[in-house]
């Protein structure tokens, strides 16, 4: 889902690579396993969601100096859909950042 479109859209990512020339942000439902790599140094993050994730949010303010825009991009991992739950159960989500 493209967060930034008026008003916000599903859309189909056909890209392999994600680069980020604008401000950014997106659902990608159903990916909960991304790989970050840093075009600049080369350097990969994997996001391993061990339970509860089922979708990630891409965002950047690109543009916005005093955001620090050009410093980061933001990778969430997500339960896009509502999780319903009964009296007493519980939920829970897991995640690890390995470094390559």
């Amino acid at each position: 889902m493209n967060k930034m479109a008026n008003p916000p859209a599903e859309q189909v990512e056909t890209r392999t690579i994600i680069t980020i020339p604008e401000e950014y942000d997106r659902v990608y439902s159903g990916v909960n396993d991304p790989v970050l790599i840093d075009s600049g140094k080369g350097k990969r993050l994997n996001i391993v969601n061990k339970s509860g994730w089922k979708d990630t949010v891409l965002w950047n303010p690109y543009g916005n100096t005093g955001m620090g825009y050009d410093n980061f991009v933001c990778v969430e991992s997500v339960a896009f859909d509502p999780v319903k739950l009964s009296g007493g159960q519980k939920w829970v989500g897991s995640m690890s950042l390995v470094p390559e």
